[in-house]
């Protein structure tokens, strides 16, 4: 396969192999600037988001290797404007953490050192409405052209820098006579109407702002009995979850722990019992920048199965166990899709189930359980 073929190909996946002098047309494009050391938000759904709701502009998304720059300096703005006009882009942008660490700044800058900076807050709606909410205002950003100071600042506020006014024409001298001038009527000219948001594409390898989202989660589940009449073992198991993720700030899960069979021993009497637990529960989330606090009850049934031998004599028995509990849980920041998530939680057995051999307790479930599940949850919400 020859270097034009892979061109030709490269372009028609939207792969960005332009060299500078490949740049696009004067003002055909605009150039988001990468993030800062500490990323303030998802690189790749921000640039799914505006991708979305500027495709219709006519203008390309260009990527900028590198960093934003470090400060606002006049300095600093030069460089960005060299930059631009360089790769023939009109505006230029990145997110970063606003000044109190709470709030996520939109930073524009065009050729002409326009600057402008606007505030979102991510706590007062998900990740999907934030990142709409950016490229929304890229949009207006784009379709007005340059802002005007006295235009308002759509968001929680922002803060605009003209640039610099030019210089008044010298006055021309007055004609020593003037033709009368018969004044006609201006046509009336219509409002330009305000342009509206494309619906969200469902192209392949953009993911659509829709609700409710479906998440699943696997890892490492330790859980420990307590309030036993006979001594307590920890139970390692398997942790496999399907959650739920609402528009609001409800989270549902539905799991179970995995383990095998456990033995205990008697005298001469042997007993095994596997324990299956289901569980389901929901969540409260809160999102604290880029980690996922939640905490909220669950109910859970136990399917037990135990066989036990004592000699010759063989039996085997069933049992059900109900069980209702509280959870806390903590999810970290999302890297290509997956994200850990630790979860703490105790639950209160109802009714206590226990399996006995001619009168002697060998198995007791105990009346409460307390755990800790690790997990890798994939495709974060």
């Amino acid at each position: 396969m020859g270097v034009r073929t892979l061109l030709l190909l490269a372009k028609l996946l939207f792969v960005d192999l332009a060299k500078p002098e490949e740049a696009p047309p004067e003002g055909q494009a605009f150039m988001f600037l990468g993030h800062a050391d500490k990323a303030a938000v998802d690189e790749r759904l921000l640039l799914d988001a505006v991708a979305i709701y500027t495709r219709d502009l006519g203008v390309a998304l260009v990527q900028a290797p590198g960093k934003p720059p470090a400060s606002l300096s006049p300095a600093a703005l030069d460089e960005v404007a060299a930059r631009l006009r360089a790769r023939g882009a009109r505006l230029g942008f990145w997110c970063q953490l606003a000044p109190a660490g709470r709030q996520i700044e939109l930073v524009t800058i065009d050729t002409h050192h326009a600057l402008t900076r606007y505030g979102f807050d991510p706590e007062v709606s998900s990740k999907s409405d934030l990142y709409r909410s950016i490229a929304l205002r890229l949009r207006a950003i784009l379709v007005g052209g340059e802002p005007r100071e006295t235009e308002p600042n759509a968001g929680t506020g922002g803060t605009f820098s003209p640039p610099p006014a030019p210089a008044p024409p010298p006055p021309r001298p007055a004609p020593a006579t003037a033709a009368p001038v018969t004044p006609r009527k201006a046509s009336p000219v219509e409002p330009p109407r305000a342009a509206e948001p494309p619906p969200p594409s469902r192209q392949r390898g953009v993911t659509p702002p829709d609700w409710p989202r479906m998440f699943f989660g696997a890892g490492y589940a330790l859980s420990y009995p307590l309030g036993t009449s006979r001594g307590a073992f920890a139970r390692h198991a398997l942790a496999l979850d399907v959650m739920l993720a609402t528009q609001g700030h409800l989270e549902w899960d539905f799991g179970t722990d995995l383990a095998p069979s456990s033995s205990h021993t008697a005298g001469t009497a042997t007993l095994s019992v596997l324990d299956v637990p289901l569980r389901f529960g929901g969540r409260w989330v809160h999102q604290r920048g880029p980690v996922t606090l939640a905490a909220g009850p669950f109910l859970g049934l136990h399917w037990l199965s135990a066989s036990a031998s004592a000699g010759a004599q063989t039996d085997h028995r069933t049992a059900l166990g109900g069980a209702g509990g509280l959870d806390l849980l903590a999810r970290g920041p999302s890297f290509a899709g997956f994200a850990a998530q630790v979860r703490v939680w105790a639950q209160l057995n109802v009714p206590r189930t226990r399996f006995t051999i001619q009168d002697v307790a060998i198995y007791d479930a105990g009346t409460l359980r307390v755990g800790l599940n690790l997990e890798i949850v994939a495709p974060t919400p």
